[in-house]
């Protein structure tokens, strides 16, 4: 087990609470931020960035522990469909990119629908003893850990807001398209395509 500090009942129980219930990819997430905690600290404003490479629950007890939301726009995600977490601290530029274990990842996604009460209750118990073990696991041997290359994501940045020439909706100016000579939304850019 690490020497370094674990994370406390109440920042589980927070983390649980806010995202609904405690699974194995919830658990992947608390390690993760436990790693960001210890190694660069937590965001107070946009010093610390994390980037999700998978729309998971992880990335809820990232945001919740440690101060990285997509509000604030230090949480970006980059859909690669990994189970990897990287975390950028800006005042120093320190770094560290984590990818879950493959050894820690058996494949527990199983439409419960089809499963009678027995086989559900069985992986009940699958899960729980994988969220216990990914708990205990020293964070070197739960994730593959390494130092990025590459420059830090930039800071939120604020645009000016424009309306759709089409639907009327306040659109951020450059994620504005120009379909037709007139500058619209994506949406509308679909349809009229």
């Amino acid at each position: 087990m690490e020497s370094k500090k674990m994370l406390t009942k109440d920042q589980i129980d927070g983390a649980i609470a806010f995202h609904g219930h405690h699974c194995p990819g919830l658990t992947i997430g608390l390690r993760a931020a436990q790693w960001c905690l210890q190694n660069l600290g937590r965001a107070g404003d946009e010093d610390i960035v994390a980037v999700a490479e998978t729309d998971m629950c992880a990335d809820d007890a990232i945001q919740y522990l440690t101060g990285c939301t997509f509000g604030k726009g230090n949480f970006i995600f980059r859909d690669t469909g990994k189970a990897a977490f990287t975390f950028y601290r800006r005042s120093d530029n320190k770094r560290g990119r984590l990818v879950l274990n493959p050894d820690f990842a058996p494949d527990l996604q199983i439409r419960q629908e089809a499963l009678s009460p027995d086989q559900k209750e069985e992986l009940a118990l699958l899960r729980q003893e994988r969220t216990d073990r990914m708990m205990k696991a020293d964070l070197n041997d739960l994730f593959i850990i390494t130092v990025p290359d590459g420059e830090i994501p930039h800071r939120a940045r604020i645009h000016k807001t424009v309306r759709c020439a089409i639907c009327g909706e306040g659109v951020m100016e450059p994620r504005l398209q120009t379909v037709n000579g007139q500058k619209v939304c994506i949406d509308c850019a679909k349809k009229e395509k």
